[in-house]
């Protein structure tokens, strides 16, 4: 490609037109520069009531300073007002955006700093007793660079015109219904009209869960069951991602906790059945006393068969005694350690640090089983069988809480 060629790609791009609402949005030579310029539809160029209405808001537009609003100037020819003069800087659509570069949806935070930006700039607007009314994706635009939403003409300026679906053309989908059929236009239209914007930009993907009951209220026909201001749905927003990262950090936690069990089950020693012989019973007196022994002479304790027998039926009270007082015991602490591995300060951590605690943890309770285990006089074996039964016990059951408790949180969202 030559320099010429170069330069005949280059004009042709800055010329290329796209479609708003309103009219066409391009990039005029004006005096050896490009301006932006939003050539209006013809059928707007000719209605008066339109004409004076943008005249009315090119005033109002002056006293705007949000980072998100635009500014313009009314253009101008022999043939009258052709057009308004926005100001410098490179600007697109969302809907080319989207279109030229379908992956930025998918880019970390780009839908919730794009949202949060909109909601902000209407919460601005609306203390200015403005609205934006269509927040179609060809009626907000995107600065070129970081992508931020920008706002031009707004809705509110418009509301004489009695024909509001052809005013906003093929942005009207955007438009709330009470704005269409019956012209009102209040707070509550732009929080529709936001609301579809969302649904927009996940076309192409699935609408997370925390979102979808906000697209729902907010896109309701009702105007009465909507968010009421833009502060409300992004405060909704904001408790709802706060509770899909809980339930995230909450299954993490509970996969890890699981892992905890499997390696402290893998460390305890498979039981093995030990076959004990019984020694055969030995009459030592069976042949009679030793040569010159005198058994009436002897210094030692009196021979009593019995001395060393005890009573099968006794031992196994004692080692059921044993086990009940370990048991009652190895609870108690094992219900103080693994509840500490569901607080909120250990979901919080990442899952290197979440392992490295709940390894310290299977230490922990290894070593209070033997101290306890010894203490209640059991064999090491028998301790260990005992001491996994209550920790599956214990877990399941901290377990069970802990989804009970996010069950009633997630109502709790939902019911909003």
């Amino acid at each position: 490609m030559n320099y010429k060629e170069l330069l005949e790609s280059r004009n042709g791009a800055a010329l290329a037109k796209e479609p708003m609402p309103y009219g066409q949005l391009y990039k005029k030579m004006t005096g050896g520069k490009y301006a932006n310029v939003v050539d209006l539809r013809d059928d707007l160029k000719d209605s008066l009531v339109f004409c004076d209405a943008l005249a009315a808001e090119c005033e109002q537009n002056k006293k705007l300073s949000h980072k998100s609003q635009l500014h313009f100037a009314i253009a101008t020819d022999s043939a009258g007002i052709y057009g308004v003069k926005v100001e410098q800087g490179n600007y697109q659509t969302f809907a080319r955006l989207v279109e030229d570069h379908p992956a930025i949806v998918a880019q970390s935070h780009f839908i919730t700093d794009t949202v949060k930006a909109l909601l902000e700039a209407t919460a601005y607007l609306h203390d200015q007793g403005i609205s934006h009314v269509c927040f179609s994706p060809d009626n907000v635009l995107a600065r070129k660079g970081d992508n931020a939403p920008m706002l031009l003409f707004h809705g509110s300026a418009y509301q004489t015109i009695n024909d509001q679906e052809r005013l906003y053309g093929t942005g009207a989908p955007y438009v709330a219904p009470e704005v269409l059929e019956e012209g009102i236009i209040d707070g509550r239209a732009d929080i529709y009209s936001i609301g579809k914007f969302i649904e927009f930009l996940y076309l192409q993907s699935e609408i997370p869960f925390e979102l979808k009951g906000v697209i729902a209220k907010a896109t309701n026909p009702d105007p009465e069951k909507r968010y009421q201001t833009p502060e409300e749905m992004l405060k909704s927003i904001d408790r709802r991602q706060k509770t899909r990262r809980s339930i995230v950090s909450l299954v993490a936690a509970l996969l890890v906790t699981a892992i905890v069990v499997g390696l402290y089950f893998s460390m305890t020693p498979e039981r093995e059945d030990i076959e004990f012989v019984k020694p055969a019973q030995r009459d030592s007196l069976a042949d009679g006393p030793a040569e010159g022994y005198d058994p009436s002479t002897d210094l030692a304790q009196p021979l009593d068969t019995t001395i060393g027998h005890i009573d099968p039926e006794l031992m196994k009270q004692y080692e059921a005694k044993a086990e009940q007082i370990f048991r009652k015991q190895f609870t108690r602490e094992a219900d103080r350690i693994l509840s500490n591995i569901y607080s909120n300060d250990k979901m919080g951590k990442t899952e290197r640090n979440f392992m490295a605690s709940s390894q310290s943890t299977i230490e922990e309770l290894a070593r209070i089983q033997v101290k306890l285990g010894n203490e209640a006089g059991l064999s090491d074996s028998r301790s260990q069988l005992i001491a996994s039964q209550i920790v599956d016990q214990v877990t399941n059951r901290l377990r069970t809480e802990m989804n009970e408790k996010e069950k009633k949180k997630l109502e709790g969202v939902g019911a909003e």
